[in-house]
């Protein structure tokens, strides 16, 4: 095994791993996607079983993700993994659109995002400011996650912890005040509907599921930062899923109690919605504030993971050796985490990003597929691999999870076979770059 992360600081626990994903994974749309999950089946039993097949797919996702990390406890998450299963080819073009594409256009999009919800707790009348002011205060918080994820990991962890703990004690909160003083009524989940059947769960509303739950495998890109990372990553992928998934159904059971579901359909700002149905009008600053803190978890675990792909790609020779470096006393990839940075500040003004991003949907479906695909591969070529922890279920454990993946990849071309295509496009155009950097290494050598 080749170890490249001796250079970084293993000082990432268990809790730390996990609220990294719970952090990235909990953001706006749990508190938005119901309202069109109910739009698409308006029946309350198919709504929670929705949810629940989402976390179902979710952990066969982290058993099967858990072997790869703890048989290759570096730092880049798929990267990593489909370079061993695939060549370095494969890896590269997951890092290629990360780079340029994924991961600064998340940025942008949540900093962004933020200020939606950051803005009326603040100002009287916040469509009365200038563009510029959104995208000021967006720039400010990502200059300001990225100057704590250069300075320390340890720093850059902690911060994670305290907005997703205190993200979750909101949520927790709100729902307990909501189940003990709200005025629901629990005949609101008798509501089903003729026209449904349980076969509509694999239609449109999934893919609303599968998007809410994604981001659950981040902590595989700072497995090289992790003590016992053999022990750690598939721990934190396992809980980070089951924790997900319990305050998801609880959320939806709070929605449900809440509002009957013909006054949910199509409703986007279902928490909000819920939240005042239950405990009045004053609760909505409350809830803003929950989903402010949801989406700076996001914008940190983002930060925080993503610069380690470039990392590791560049400690491989294909990526400029710059980002490969780690500062001598801050141990952490400086020079990925800024320029990061500066790509998501650039996208946050140009204002770009949004369909970019879209087109980078279906190869983001498919490089998981790859990835679960990819520990059938190693299984059989490299049988002797020493694997600490191995899928639970095996091989029916990664095959249901390919086969989902696969499923909503089809139905996500379908729906938008251009989008679809103009992304794989562009993850091609990093081909001619991947030779460049191949050449560039064997004349180094």
């Amino acid at each position: 095994m080749r170890e490249q992360n001796s250079d970084l600081a293993k000082t990432l626990r268990p809790v730390d791993a996990v609220t990294i994903v719970v952090g990235n994974v909990v953001g706006v749309g749990i508190f938005t996607t119901t309202g069109f999950i109910a739009g698409d089946v308006p029946d309350a039993r198919l709504i929670m079983a929705a949810w629940l097949l989402g976390g179902f797919l979710t952990l066969l996702g982290a058993l099967s993700y858990g072997e790869l990390g703890a048989a290759f406890p570096q730092a880049g998450g798929d990267y990593v993994y489909l370079r061993e299963a695939y060549g370095p080819l494969a890896g590269f073009l997951v890092g290629w659109v990360g780079f340029f594409i994924i991961n600064p256009a998340s940025i942008a999009t949540l900093a962004l995002g933020s200020t939606e919800y950051l803005l009326p707790i603040v100002v009287p009348n916040p469509a009365a400011l200038p563009n510029i002011v959104p995208k000021s205060i967006a720039v400010f918080l990502i200059l300001v996650f990225t100057v704590i994820n250069a300075l320390s990991v340890r720093w850059a962890s902690l911060t994670q912890n305290i907005v997703c703990g205190l993200n979750l004690l909101i949520i927790l909160l709100l729902l307990g005040a909501g189940f003990i003083w709200g005025s629901g009524d629990w005949i609101h989940f008798g509501f089903t509907s003729l026209q449904n059947t349980w076969g509509d769960l694999f239609g449109p509303a999934m893919v609303s599921v599968f998007f809410t739950y994604s981001g659950w495998f981040v902590s595989a890109y700072v497995a090289g930062e992790m003590q016992d990372a053999p022990r750690t990553l598939p721990l934190s992928l396992i809980v980070s899923s089951i924790i997900v998934t319990v305050l998801y159904l609880l959320m939806n059971v709070f929605y449900i109690y809440a509002l009957p579901i013909p006054e949910m359909k199509g409703v986007v700002d279902v928490a909000r919605r819920a939240s005042e149905s239950l405990l009045g009008s004053r609760i909505s600053i409350l809830v803003a504030v929950m989903v402010l803190f949801a989406i700076l978890g996001s914008l940190n675990s983002v930060i925080l993971t993503a610069p380690r792909i470039y990392y590791a790609m560049a400690r491989d020779g294909l990526f400029p050796k710059v980002l490969g470096t780690v500062h001598n006393r801050r141990r952490t990839p400086c020079h990925s985490i800024a320029v990061q940075g500066v790509l998501s500040c650039a996208m946050v003004q140009t204002g770009t990003f949004y369909q970019l991003l879209s087109y980078s949907v279906f190869f983001m479906i498919l490089s998981s597929i790859a990835t679960g695909v990819g520990l059938f591969v190693l299984r059989f070529r490299n049988p002797a691999l020493q694997r600490p922890y191995k899928a639970w279920g095996y091989p029916f454990t990664p095959l249901i999870f390919v086969a989902s993946y696969t499923w909503i990849a089809v139905r996500v071309f379908v729906h938008n076979p251009t989008n679809a295509l103009v992304g794989i496009l562009i993850t091609l155009t990093g081909i001619p770059f991947f030779f460049y950097w191949m050449l560039r290494k064997q004349r180094n050598k």
